[in-house]
């Protein structure tokens, strides 16, 4: 495939997506828009329609009407268009979009595979897959990965846990940082100077991390006074209601390796009715790569701890079942089965039964005395001189 360079004199650099808005901020914005800069005939092939930055031509294929249409016939519009435009380079940003890039590849172009999520983990997150099949689909993406990487020129990541999945010779990084000429300057002083403060702003989700982010600001890692503050809209009101009683209540502990979150584990309220006070839910989380270290043992016993200087007195998990693993480590840790509800968690298109475990917070007490007051864990922190970082809403 002969391209259009050897006849205009200038290298083409065609962007290819099949699942991503043609308008990205990643895509149009920070690298089409780049490389337009650079001198490039650049060409952003994808479907749909939008204003693009100077420079960048749009290439518009079919919006598909529904997941499979996009997986196979956009697909299909756009491999055809890429052949059309003749560029020097592709570079493509989809996981769908692998088996094009090998057909470009073999076609004599340089291919580059950008990759924005972490490909497996993101499948293993996924809500419309069923949760029996996540794990299996999973580990195949972790294969074909590994197996296919080596037929493209490069590969470019959004982030360094992504790139270490990678043992290609040429993959980079290449951040979703904001440009600062975008910021406006309102304030005179310079960045590395003024308080340490964190913004998200977007919709506040699950998938979107926002536990781990509440993980991280309550590190006792992080520097005192440290500021996070959540511009947008939860995604459910159980979510708000979870993340605001969490964070006034008890504490939020982390599992870090190096410069990621791997696992997190936290207390909330059991019952909203005063008698209950003296009882907390528990949760722990380890990310699947990282299981069987030890991690949420350890995350438990850091947590029990804790609480115990809170004078709670009892806590439960609640546990949707089949999950052996989970149960074996609760039991492990002298939690005891309580009851299961039957059908009560609707999840993945079926019911599942939920199992609830409790043990005591502390040496077991039979007495009936009335206990001492909880203490709230911002008020502990103030006891033991740890640092509370703030976080807004």
């Amino acid at each position: 495939m002969q391209p259009d360079s050897l006849r205009t004199g200038r290298r083409k650099v065609a962007h290819l997506t099949s699942v991503h808005p043609v308008s990205d901020t990643r895509i149009a914005y920070r690298e089409c828009a780049t490389l337009a800069r650079a001198g490039y005939d650049v060409v952003l092939v994808g479907a749909g329609t939008a204003a693009l930055p100077p420079g960048v031509r749009l290439r518009s294929v079919p919006l598909p009407r529904n997941r499979f249409e996009r997986m196979t016939r956009t697909v299909w519009h756009v491999y055809r268009a890429a052949l059309e435009e003749r560029a020097d380079v592709y570079h493509f940003h989809d996981p769908e979009l692998m088996g094009v890039g090998l057909a470009l590849r073999m076609r004599g172009a340089q291919v580059v595979f950008d990759v924005h999520e972490d490909i497996p983990q993101d499948i293993a997150d996924k809500p419309w897959l069923p949760g029996w099949a996540r794990p299996a689909l999973a580990a195949a993406s972790t294969a074909a990965l590994r197996l296919l990487q080596r037929g493209y020129t490069a590969i470019v990541t959004a982030t360094p846990a992504i790139a270490r999945r990678f043992v290609h010779g040429r993959t980079v990084v290449v951040a979703n940082y904001p440009s600062l000429d975008e910021i406006p300057r309102l304030s005179p002083v310079p960045f590395e100077q003024r308080p340490k403060a964190a913004i998200y702003l977007g919709a506040i989700t699950e998938l979107r991390c926002i536990e781990e982010m509440l993980a991280a600001m309550l590190s006792p890692e992080l520097a005192p006074g440290t500021r996070l503050t959540l511009a947008g809209t939860f995604e459910t009101p159980e979510l708000e209601r979870r993340v605001r009683a969490t964070l006034a209540y008890a504490p939020w502990l982390t599992a870090a390796n190096a410069d990621e979150i791997v696992g997190y584990a936290y207390a909330s309220r059991h019952r909203e009715r005063a008698g209950y006070r003296w009882a907390v839910d528990v949760s722990v989380y380890v990310r699947p790569d990282f299981h069987r270290r030890g991690i949420g043992r350890k995350l438990y016993e850091e947590l029990f701890a804790i609480l115990e200087r809170q004078r709670y007195r009892r806590a439960y998990a609640g546990i949707a079942l089949p999950n052996d693993a989970s149960v074996s480590l609760h039991r492990a840790l002298g939690f005891e089965e309580v009851g299961v509800y039957r059908r009560v968690g609707w999840k993945m298109g079926r019911w599942l039964d939920v199992v609830w475990l409790g043990r005591n917070i502390g040496p077991d007490r039979d007495d009936d005395v009335t206990p001492p007051e909880p203490i709230p864990f911002p008020e502990l922190c103030a006891r033991y001189s740890w640092p509370l970082p703030a976080i807004h809403t």
